[in-house]
């Protein structure tokens, strides 16, 4: 099989999606790895250092696209992509299609085949493929948070672990899951203050088993999210519906009862995020102000570490790149359980139910397209 890995278009995304060693193994298992050049630049990882385990290196994106059988990249396709799509081509990656609905519109039109890495699901039930990334967004949402607490950023001014004298402030966390948990890790691990919500209690169990009696516990509910909102100088949202669009649970109303120059952080927003006040940003504009509140939404965090992410990513997609690769995408999704959840369209057909649910376009079940 031809794989093909774009550079990404995102705004300052430097990610790739396979390191060189990774594509050491998929040639080693007779497959043909096209690189487009400058690809791993941000991951510090040379076009030399792909031709050196035998890649090619494609000068042009439609030449990676054109040529290739299977294309793996780490974002959601560029509007500069879209031209590209085709029947006989696949795409492995992080699709996010709830909230792209336009996307979601134009790979059906193609007929291409989308397979998500936020929706392969493991034989022990964790999504392999979101948590390494849900992990990295989890710990730069603090690091994100603080620094835009500072007062030349806009914020309050106030430092999470405040000092021998001056109590620590308030971070409230929405979602206890591995993102949440990760949050939890370096809000604790700076001296903050840690509310963290969950309606889940096992994850909530979780959280105790990690960190003791450090982080307070509670039960998420709308009464809950009304108090403890309010107290928060730095508010993370880590809400996660996999496929679908995330809930709106944190409302305007609590937004605005937080104190002005607050940080709002919601590493949801690839799902659409969940308060009725975000909408996505970049990282070359990363935040705005909404009821006095500084709100981030960037749809690509993990891209500020490129090199950490790029690894972990890799190591988490190889096995299922292999998996494609070797036994072709149709034989791949029938063979496989965790690659069949992760497929989001197919032949013209839309075959997950939650994102049809969120973008209102019919879907047809994978066992049913693939027979």
């Amino acid at each position: 099989m031809i794989i093909g890995v774009p550079r990404e278009r995102k705004t300052l995304e430097k990610r790739v999606v396979i390191t060189p060693d990774g594509a050491a193994e998929l040639v080693k298992h007779g497959h043909k790895v096209l690189i487009e050049t400058g690809a791993g630049k941000g991951s510090l990882f040379a076009d030399e250092d792909y031709k050196a385990v035998g890649c090619e290196i494609a000068a042009t994106l439609k030449d990676v696209w054109s040529k290739s059988n299977l294309i793996v990249k780490v974002k959601e396709p560029h509007e500069e992509e879209y031209q590209y799509f085709r029947e006989d081509i696949a795409i492995f990656d992080y699709l996010h299609m709830a909230s792209l609905p336009e996307m979601a519109s134009v790979m059906l039109k193609s007929k291409m085949t989308g397979i998500a890495f936020e929706l392969v699901k493991a034989h022990d039930g964790r999504y392999s493929l979101l948590d390494p990334m849900s992990e990295v967004a989890g710990k730069l949402s603090i690091l994100n948070g603080s620094y835009f607490l500072l007062s030349q950023n806009g914020g309050r001014g106030v430092l999470l672990g405040g000092t021998a004298s001056v109590p620590a402030r308030k971070v409230v966390i929405v979602g206890a899951g591995i993102s949440g948990r990760a949050a939890c890790e370096v809000a604790l691990g700076m001296g903050a203050r840690v509310a963290i919500l969950d309606k889940n209690v096992r994850q909530l169990e979780k959280v105790k088993e990690m960190f003791g009696a450090k982080p307070v516990t509670v039960y998420s509910t709308s009464a809950a999210l009304a108090r403890e909102i309010p107290k928060a100088d730095l508010l993370i949202g880590a809400v996660l519906v996999p496929g679908a669009a995330a809930p709106k649970i944190i409302t305007r109303e609590m937004i605005r009862s937080m104190r002005p120059g607050s940080v709002f952080v919601d590493i949801s927003i690839d799902q659409g995020g969940c308060a009725e006040t975000i909408r996505p940003t970049d990282l070359a504009n990363p935040t705005y102000v909404e009821e006095g509140v500084i709100h981030y939404g960037v749809c690509n965090m993990p891209a500020q570490v490129p090199r950490t992410s790029t690894i972990a990513l890799s190591e988490a997609t190889l096995p299922y790149i292999l998996k494609l690769a070797d036994h072709g995408i149709e034989g791949a999704m029938k063979k496989f359980p965790e690659l069949k959840s992760a497929l989001n369209t197919y032949k013209g057909k839309l075959t997950n139910q939650a994102i049809s649910e969120s973008i209102n376009i019919p879907y047809t079940p994978a066992d049913e397209v693939l027979k």
